[in-house]
């Protein structure tokens, strides 16, 4: 099967507010709103063992505030953070890039690029300063594919010496140049995820679970999967997957040993249940929500126990599917439309933080996985979650806000996924077109 790297440079236009054609860069147009905040290069490690001691007592991708390696920022879905902050508030678009190709997957950074797929099997690098698109890589799809497939370009991964891309084939690239260093077929042309931990590639894609080993260039072992929603690592050396059950109307969570793929535990809820799609792993504890219940199994034997019950005055509820996130010793969770946009609790008393007030932020909906840095919350809300707020994490009050589809010509729009760095935030934003924009500060 021939597949090539191409320059696309040509295909770009350098353009500030003009029409585009096919893929546009577009550099420093507009700006933001709301008021300050009190914010604050390295690349990403190959082998993803660096514990990170404020967000999630687990592994991650090493990263010092210039990369963020994989979709959710590390392979136990931490999506926390203590070693930056966050660029200072307000912030204007850096610059944008406009794709016309339909939907596109979320960001990952890393090696001075923003990594970024599109539908049409096709991998972007994007310079994390100018916004020029420095190289494209475009898979060629076996002839039998749909015209049109509907699926969600699966997130990429990026380490020291490569960029990892799923299509009906997993690739290796090269991520200076695009070039391919190899290849592994899974001929299942699939919406899926990718982890990286301790120098396996763990992806679920088709209905199946793979791990392929980065050294050998192979497929160390693949397992069957009913409907995969999530995958994330733990330090235990378990590989935590969420998948539905009973034709959407349940779910469950099963562990994996890592290097067998032996099934080591099942989790079900006791009750048709069809939320707990994200997963969380914390200190050898796997989180997620079930309805509107924070729950916490243990890792090693699957025992659950729900931890957190919201909702009992009918009047906080979580959003369906997201897991939530942990930091500084609270839990938070994501609202739903009319009730609040973040909800806390402390996660040693299960009890409300003494200092939080939900009113201080706008209610929901809130979308995507909150992240937490050093000393900020990142939430999106709002219809689409195309507003980005940044939140006290101690006090729930706001900093400042970005609405990202108020600065693109957009008739409909939803966040697809972010990246918070030491200096800027980058987003992926799917509409009638698909923008990957820079947010810096003013």
């Amino acid at each position: 099967m021939d597949r090539r790297s191409t320059s696309t440079r040509r295909r770009w236009l350098a353009a500030c507010g003009g029409a585009s054609v096919g893929i546009t860069g577009l550099s420093g147009c507009t700006g933001s709103n709301d008021s300050d905040d009190e914010n604050g290069t390295t690349e990403s490690s190959g082998n993803g063992e660096t514990a990170d001691e404020n967000g999630t007592g687990s592994v991650q991708t090493a990263s010092s505030g210039g990369s963020w390696p994989m979709a959710r920022f590390s392979a136990s879905n931490g999506m926390a953070t203590d070693e930056w902050s966050g660029p200072d508030g307000p912030l204007e678009e850096g610059w944008t890039v406009e794709i016309d190709d339909g939907a596109v997957s979320g960001p990952v950074v890393g090696h001075g690029f923003v990594y970024v797929a599109d539908e049409t099997s096709t991998l972007h690098a994007i310079d994390l300063e100018s916004g020029d698109l420095e190289w494209s890589y475009e898979a060629e799809l076996p002839s039998d594919t749909p015209p049109n497939p509907q699926w969600e370009p699966t997130t990429p991964a990026v380490t020291d010496d490569a960029v990892y891309f799923l299509t009906e084939t997993f690739y290796a690239l090269d991520p200076d140049r695009g070039e391919v260093l190899w290849t592994v077929e899974l001929n299942s042309l699939s919406s899926g995820d990718i982890r990286v931990y301790d120098g396996i590639v763990y992806v679920h894609s088709g209905g199946k679970l793979y791990a392929i080993d980065i050294d050998e260039k192979a497929t160390i072992w693949e397992k069957d999967t009913s409907s995969t929603q999530d995958i994330a690592i733990g330090d235990n050396g378990i590989l935590y997957a969420s998948q539905e059950a009973n034709n959407g109307y349940d779910y469950e969570i099963i562990a994996a040993d890592i290097e067998t793929s032996e099934i080591l535990w099942t989790y079900s809820p006791s009750e048709n249940v069809s939320s707990g799609n994200e997963l969380l792993v914390r200190d050898g504890t796997v989180y997620t929500h079930e309805l509107d219940t924070v729950l916490a199994i243990d890792g090693e034997t699957g025992e659950g126990e729900s931890i957190v019950v919201y909702n009992e005055d009918d009047d906080e509820s979580v959003v369906a599917g997201r897991a939530p996130t942990i930091a500084n010793g609270i839990i938070y969770s994501a609202g739903v439309f009319d009730q609040p946009a973040v909800l806390t609790r402390e996660l040693a008393t299960s009890k409300e933080p003494s200092t939080w007030n939900s009113d201080m932020l706008a209610s929901g909906p809130t979308g995507r996985r909150i992240f937490v840095s050093e000393d900020t919350l990142y939430v999106w809300r709002g219809y689409g979650y195309v507003e980005l707020n940044a939140v006290d994490p101690e006090t729930g009050e706001q900093r400042w806000s970005f609405d990202v589809r108020a600065h693109q010509d957009m008739a409909r729009g939803m966040i697809q996924g972010y990246a918070v760095l030491e200096d800027s935030v980058i987003y992926c934003i799917a509409g009638n077109y698909s923008v990957i924009g820079a947010l810096e500060t003013v």
